[in-house]
């Protein structure tokens, strides 16, 4: 046993103080586990280590994919032996991966489908660590994407600092302007102007944005049409055709100006440069009507693709009516141009405009659900009842989709995805929506959602956020801090609210797996002779030491002594000094520190 790692850190130092019941929150340590260090492909020896407390559950993982594909299989079958052997459980914190595929540059389909592989492979590989049960398997909601929405709260009033927005066909992304609006809201109440601001309202700015985008591509579809027939006109006119041409004639003469291959040695010199102004109106006019036509399939192809029914069955009507005109060369087709163009703007000016622009954390959540569901799905089929648990974590806040509404929503659309998965391989739809609930759930970190207090929000707004997810929460990460930075401590030392956290995750308190991530503790004090992060949660959490509820608990327990330097926390230097197990004591000439000829004990020669 590394003595280090022991719970029994010895007799009560002033330096070390201990945690009596901070939580108020008295929990069973068998409920209670302990996470490996996620920096390291050596879980194997991180878990043989960080065993050596007691803790009756352990979460092995790494942070990093690279990381974690280091991690050899015969290292988790090696893990499965030693939890066996122990009896502990085990569950697993997989990569952080951005499953929705949203980068730097936007997002790509491509990068979804890798993600969907990262977590696939991570719950296939968790299924090792216990072949017979079913393993949580923790990822995080996102992998580096920023609050999408920025909220803070001022009083009582939650307000909007910033939204990200997507357009969804380009997977371009970036800030929306949230300034301040004064023009008055169309469909208001009539109240006098009263020149103050209105709230921002992030649906009715989405809504406005996709509508001027819609207006302004059917303005420019209509401007070059115009530009075109104007132009087509004036060649007309210089031509000396009146509007008594027949139209066929018209057309005809037309075709001929803007042919390619025309030959401008057939017209007669003298009137050469009449001719070039003419067949020059007649080409741009032709241009504009193009430039019409394509911008006009693109506006159909986006309305079509999210169109309500009864704006659908116009869009048809409409492509049924044009069929016959768009024929191969239509784009020499001047006239009929011209007619589809008209029809088509009159038609997509009677329907609603398409949402091509939309919030980012609702596409996100579009993605990132189907990504879960996929990975999920694949998991069920290869394992059946005893498929990994894919439990989606809140990651800091601050983070993308960090608030237990957005978690909330991820869960929920993940599981009707993988629902859907399901009842298409033949599963009834009641079955498959049972089976998504069972093999989908969300990981709850006590710690993350403290940080909304740096934006103004309250303690009691905190145990809200646990109230809203607590449905879906089938694990539970706990870890203190101040609500300002993402660190890590037992609990007990920080300000997060555990005990009333746990109780709002059910009725009784969380009865599940609460896993210890302790990052800072290990960092600054583990090994500073602080030791175990385990011992002061327990003591933070008033834990008995034996199964019966009215045992002694871990604050209570004797200790044996704290030490801060030499040979460890129960093997002191001062130990080796009184019982001779090393050299300090032996005379000079043999290489000890003490002067003299004659021993410690006896008082006798050394000769």
């Amino acid at each position: 046993m590394g003595y280090s790692e022991s719970i029994y850190q010895g007799g009560d130092n002033i330096l070390l103080p201990k945690y009596y019941n901070q939580t108020g929150y008295q929990s069973g340590m068998d409920t209670l586990g302990l996470s490996t260090d996620p920096r390291t492909a050596n879980q194997l020896g991180e878990l043989n280590l960080k065993l050596n407390p007691g803790q009756k559950h352990m979460e092995v993982g790494a942070i990093n994919q690279s990381v974690f594909d280091s991690i050899p299989d015969i290292h988790l079958d090696e893990m499965k032996r030693l939890s066996r052997l122990t009896g502990v459980t085990t569950s697993l914190h997989s990569p952080i991966v951005e499953a929705s595929g949203v980068g730097e540059r936007g997002w790509d389909e491509v990068n979804r489908i890798g993600a969907e592989r990262q977590v696939e492979q991570a719950l296939i590989r968790a299924h090792r660590l216990d072949p017979k049960g079913n393993v949580s398997v923790t990822t995080h909601t996102t992998g580096g994407l920023p609050e999408m929405i920025t909220k803070y709260k001022e009083g009582d009033k939650e307000k909007t600092t910033s939204l990200y927005i997507i357009d969804t066909e380009s997977g371009k992304m970036g800030p929306m302007e949230t300034g301040k609006r004064f023009f008055p809201k169309e469909g208001g109440n009539g109240e006098a102007f009263t020149g103050k601001p209105r709230e921002f309202d992030v649906k009715d700015e989405i809504e406005k944005i996709n509508k001027d985008q819609w207006t302004s591509q059917l303005s420019d579809i209509n401007r070059h049409a115009s530009q075109g027939e104007e132009l087509l006109d004036r060649a007309k006119h210089y031509a000396g055709l009146s509007e008594k041409t027949p139209p066929a004639v018209a057309e005809k003469y037309l075709a001929r100006l803007t042919q390619k291959d025309f030959d401008i040695n057939e017209i007669a010199p003298e009137d050469r440069e009449f001719f070039k102004t003419v067949q020059r109106e007649a080409i741009h006019g032709q241009i504009y009507l193009r430039d019409a036509y394509r911008n006009l399939k693109s506006q159909f192809d986006r309305a079509f693709a999210s169109a309500s029914d009864p704006d659908k069955e116009k869009l048809k009507r409409y492509a049924n009516e044009i069929k016959p005109l768009i024929k191969e060369g239509i784009d020499e087709d001047t006239k009929a141009l011209g007619e589809v163009i008209e029809k088509g703007i009159k038609v997509l000016g009677e329907i609603k405009n398409p949402n091509i622009i939309k919030p980012l954390n609702e596409f996100v959540i579009d993605k990132s659900s189907q990504t879960f569901a996929n990975a999920a799905t694949s998991a069920f089929k290869k394992f059946g009842d005893t498929a990994p648990i894919l439990n989606i974590e809140n990651p800091p806040a601050g983070s993308g989709l960090s608030r237990a509404d957005d978690l909330k929503k991820l869960v929920v659309e993940s599981r009707k995805k993988m629902a859907d998965n399901l009842q298409k391989d033949g599963m009834s739809r009641s079955q498959a929506e049972k089976t998504a609930e069972k093999f989908i759930g969300a990981t709850w970190d006590v710690g993350h959602i403290n940080m909304i207090r740096k934006m103004g929000y309250s303690e009691k707004d905190v145990i809200k956020e646990a109230e809203k997810i607590a449905p879906f929460v089938k694990h539970v990460h706990l870890s203190d801090n101040f609500g300002l930075e993402h660190t890590e401590l037992p609990m007990g030392m920080g300000n997060v609210p555990t005990k009333e956290i746990l109780q709002k995750l059910g009725e009784k308190g969380f009865e599940g797996k609460k896993i210890v991530e302790a990052g800072n503790w290990w960092q600054y004090f583990a090994e500073k002779g602080g030791g175990n992060p385990f011992r002061p949660s327990l003591e933070s959490f008033n834990s008995p030491v034996y199964a019966m509820k009215n045992s002694y608990t871990w604050s209570q327990t004797p200790n044996f002594g704290s030490y801060y330097a030499g040979h460890g926390a129960v093997n002191p230097a001062v130990h080796h000094k009184l019982y001779g197990s090393g050299f300090e004591n032996l005379p000079m000439e043999l290489g000890g520190e003490i002067p003299g000829d004659r021993g410690r004990f006896s008082g006798t020669s050394n000769q």
